[in-house]
């Protein structure tokens, strides 16, 4: 992984060949890494390059305006985020950022290209080769509303642009800064009206099935504070990768819970600072 930081760092044009082939978390990282090492003007250039082939493949049909519009959304809320984060060093607002960003990306797609669920059940039938495929029906079983369908695009999006910023943080951390990424991390706490704010839409949003996924979008700043948090706990008492690993899977198993209490957590902490009482007591 090192060695594509390194190729990518070497030149523009080898940064925009990397960012161009569209390789899945690995392009919009180094997209990434550019933006936090070499700042806007060099990141325009190579989202500008790095989008040519996702258009150009929208205009001569080959990719569905919903994809382009996922991708086109993708690349742009990592750069700006990336920016972000290089002239603020917050990463609280850089989260803040993140999730606005992609947010409003699909909110736009979902309008330009006529309703996400409509298309996701489209892309299904062709898929199959016929209409009304039980494939579709079960889709349109666990998606009763375009609302629901467009939360569950936002959170997927904003996972995987997250984990696309964290890559290039990684590598420029790994490159430039070794160690930089996980003091920040460990030391990420969010504002207490930012944090209150996520779990209260989160809450409201717990109400209706079809906002649910849209009260996970806005509460991801906070459930990321409260996993750095959990990382930062484990590291000062020496516990090991086990709690984490347990951790990653109980988000998996039990995603909702989890998130809950992590959202709290990550409320309590902006509120009375756990690292600091914890500090002072030593």
């Amino acid at each position: 992984m090192r060695a594509i930081a390194e190729f990518a760092m070497r030149s523009r044009v080898r940064a925009v060949i990397l960012t161009m082939v569209g390789i899945p978390l690995i392009s919009p990282a180094v997209l990434a890494l550019v933006g936090l090492r070499r700042g806007s003007g060099d990141g325009l250039f190579v989202l500008v390059w790095g989008l040519l082939p996702i258009v150009a493949a929208a205009g001569a049909g080959y990719m569905s305006p919903l994809m382009a519009g996922m991708a086109i959304t993708h690349f742009v809320a990592v750069l700006v985020s990336a920016l972000v984060l290089r002239e603020t060093s917050a990463w609280s607002w850089t989260l803040v950022t993140l999730t606005t960003v992609t947010a409003a990306g699909i909110l736009v797609t979902s309008q330009v290209t006529g309703g996400v669920l409509g298309n996701l059940l489209e892309a299904v039938n062709e898929a199959a080769g016929g209409a009304s495929t039980p494939e579709a029906q079960q889709l349109g079983k666990a998606f009763t509303s375009e609302a629901q369908a467009t939360g569950y695009l936002a959170w997927v999006s904003v996972i995987s642009a997250m984990l696309a910023l964290l890559l290039g943080r990684w590598w420029q951390a790994l490159l430039y800064n070794p160690g930089g990424l996980q003091q920040e991390m460990h030391n990420l706490r969010m504002p207490l009206p930012l944090a209150a704010a996520g779990m209260l839409l989160w809450i409201y949003c717990l109400v209706s099935e079809h906002f649910v996924f849209w009260g996970a979008v806005a509460a991801f700043p906070i459930m990321v504070a409260g996993i750095c948090l959990i990382h930062w706990l484990v590291a000062q008492r020496g516990w090991g990768r086990g709690p984490l690993i347990a951790l990653y899977v109980m988000l998996v198993i039990a995603a909702l819970p989890l998130a809950g209490f992590l959202c709290g957590l990550a409320l309590i902490d902006s509120w009375i600072d756990i690292r600091a009482r914890a500090s002072d007591k030593r």
